[in-house]
C-alpha cells in the first residue's frame, strides 16, 4: 500500500522510493497484481513503454475477467502500444474496454479517460496520415473529427475530466479553420481550473498571458503549476521540476516587477525588455 500510495503522490516525485519497496515485494510475490501495476506506472512515467506494456499485459493475463485491475490493465496496455505507434492495436483494446465500462455504474471518471484516450488514438493516427499526405489539407478538418467527438463523449462522461479540456484546446488552435483562439483559451483555462498538473493547458495560457503582458497572472499559472508538482522544495539533486518552464517564466515576471533592482546588478540589461 505504501509503494502505491508513493507511486501516485506527485508523481514521478517519489517513484525511486516507490520502486524499492514495489521490488521487495515483488521478489517475495511475482504475481502481486498492486505492485505490478505500481512498478508499470512508473515505468510508463520514464517513458519506458515496452516494459510497461509487458507488465499491464501480464497483469490482464492473470485477471482476464476482472472488472477493476484487469479491465484498467488492459486500457495502460493500449495506452503503451499507442505511445509504441500501433495505433490500431490501441484502438481495438480501448474500444474493447470502452463497451464494458459503459454499462458499468459509477465508473464515468474510467469511462471518460478511455473515450478521451480512444480521441488521442485518433488524433495520433490522422496526424500521420497528414504527414504522410502533406498536399491534402483541405480535408483535415473532417480527419479530426473523430478525436474531437471522442473528446465530447469523455466530457459527457464526467464534465469534470481536464485532460479532455486540454486536447479540446488544442482541437480549437490546430484542427479548427480558420482557428478559434478564444474558444481554444476557454478550453485551457477549464482544465487548468480542474486540475493543476495540466501542465500544456498551463504553459499556453501563460504564454498567452505573456503575450498581453499580463504579468500577474503568468505568476499565477506558473506558480500553481509549480506546487501541482510538488510546491517549492521539489528540486533536489535527486529530482528535478519536469516544467522547467515555470520556473523561467516566474524569473521573467521577477525581471518585470523588479528592473531597477535588475538594472543595478546588471546595467547591460537596463534597456532589454523581457
Amino acid at each position: 500500500m505504501l509503494g502505491t500510495a508513493l507511486v501516485h503522490y506527485y508523481p514521478p516525485k517519489h517513484h525511486t522510493r516507490a520502486l524499492r519497496i514495489l521490488d521487495d515485494t515483488l521478489s517475495d510475490d511475482g504475481t502481486n497484481v498492486p505492485s505490478l501495476m505500481g512498478r508499470a506506472y512508473i515505468l510508463q512515467a520514464s517513458g519506458d513503454w515496452g516494459a510497461a506494456a509487458e507488465l499491464f499485459l501480464r497483469v490482464d493475463e492473470l485477471l482476464p475477467d476482472d472488472i477493476d485491475e484487469g479491465v484498467r490493465a488492459l486500457e495502460e496496455h493500449a495506452w503503451c502500444v499507442l505511445q509504441q505507434g500501433n495505433d490500431d492495436l490501441a484502438a481495438d483494446e480501448l474500444k474493447a474496454v470502452s463497451e464494458i465500462l459503459d454499462h458499468l455504474d459509477g465508473r464515468e471518471v474510467d469511462q471518460a479517460r478511455c473515450w478521451w484516450r480512444m480521441g488521442k488514438c485518433a488524433w495520433q493516427t490522422k496526424s500521420l496520415r497528414s504527414l504522410l499526405s502533406p498536399f491534402h489539407t483541405h480535408v483535415r478538418f473532417a480527419e479530426y473529427e473523430q478525436a474531437y467527438q471522442c473528446f465530447i463523449t469523455a466530457l459527457k462522461r464526467s464534465p469534470s475530466f481536464a485532460p479532455a479540456f486540454s486536447d479540446l484546446g488544442v482541437y480549437y488552435l490546430e484542427a479548427v479553420n480558420p482557428p478559434d483562439p478564444n474558444r481554444a483559451s476557454r478550453c485551457f483555462q477549464k482544465a487548468f481550473e480542474l486540475d493543476s498538473t495540466q501542465a500544456g493547458a498551463a504553459r499556453r495560457l501563460a504564454e498567452s498571458f505573456a503575450e498581453e503582458r499580463e504579468w500577474d497572472l503568468v505568476e499565477v499559472v506558473a506558480q500553481r503549476t509549480i506546487e501541482g508538482e510538488g510546491g517549492n522544495d521539489q528540486i533536489t539533486s535527486k529530482h528535478l521540476p519536469v516544467n522547467s518552464w515555470a520556473w523561467k517564466a516566474l524569473g521573467v515576471v521577477e525581471l518585470v516587477n523588479f528592473p531597477p533592482v535588475i538594472s543595478s546588478c546588471f546595467p547591460d540589461l537596463s534597456h532589454t525588455e523581457p
